[in-house]
């Protein structure tokens, strides 16, 4: 029990590191970047003018800072620009942070239905029908918590102790085991954001059946623009990906987004 909780409170050091505030003339750097994407987006008349704005709030995550805002700006950055798979791979990002608002629900929906390259969704898994708040909370809320739930049942152990009461023992017991499974979901959560294990091709493509331009295309059709896929494997240059409904293949790396 002691090395799983010594990795929760590792995995939660490291999600406040990537949160944590700059530095004044950091902080100013990154307000001035953020304000002239968005006088870019603003002014925008075409699809490179688009782009641009885009790039420099990607200059931001590069950078190391990442939050909703940031995600979702660029995400409509690239819906305006047409290029729908890498809106749908920040708005992906930007629901870890702010998976109640309803206007990046929306967003997400219509660059789903406006990609060429969309496949079948694929089934939920298993554990988020067990966590059923999975969808609830945003990537910093679960680590709070996590802090909260862990506190109360410090708290319960600690007045059964005082009072020598099995019944806060009991409780204390049953809060711990909610606060395990809401650090396994922060956990998922954080590695949603530092490791990915989703992508999306972002241009027309052929998968192949091994790594390399000499293998053949793995299915029928190339992949087009939107198609979401699992990561199933990384070689260099070249990713494997699981897309739903057609099976595995391998592509080029620069051809997607994580």
């Amino acid at each position: 029990m002691s090395a799983r909780i010594a990795h929760i409170v590792a995995v939660a050091l490291a999600a406040l590191w990537l949160s944590q505030p700059a530095w004044p003339q950091e902080k100013g750097a990154r307000e001035r970047t953020f304000l002239r994407a968005a006088e870019l987006f603003d002014k925008a008349k075409t699809p490179g003018d688009y782009r641009e704005a885009a790039a420099l709030w990607e200059a931001l995550l590069a950078d190391g800072y990442r939050n909703g805002a940031v995600y979702y700006n660029i995400g409509n950055a690239c819906m305006r620009a047409g290029d729908y798979g890498r809106a749908i791979a920040a708005y992906r990002k930007a629901k870890l942070y702010r998976p109640r608002d309803p206007y990046l629900e929306a967003n997400l929906n219509q660059a789903l239905a406006s990609a060429p390259g969309r496949l079948p969704d694929a089934p939920t898994p298993w554990w988020k029908h067990v966590m059923f708040w999975s969808g609830w909370l945003s990537f910093p809320e679960k680590f709070i918590a996590v802090v909260a739930v862990f506190g109360a049942s410090f708290l319960l152990a600690t007045a059964g102790l005082v009072w020598r009461t099995r019944k806060a023992y009991w409780f204390s017991g049953a809060v711990l085991i909610a606060a395990l499974f809401l650090s396994v979901d922060a956990a998922l959560a954080y590695y949603d954001v530092t490791e990915s294990q989703r992508a999306v091709v972002v241009t027309e493509t052929v998968a192949r059946k091994g790594i390399g331009e000499k293998y053949e295309p793995a299915f029928d059709q190339p992949l087009k623009d939107g198609a979401e896929f699992t990561i199933v494997g990384r070689s260099g240059e070249w990713v494997l990906g699981h897309f739903e409904g057609i099976g595995d293949g391998w592509l080029r790396r620069d051809s997607v987004v994580e």
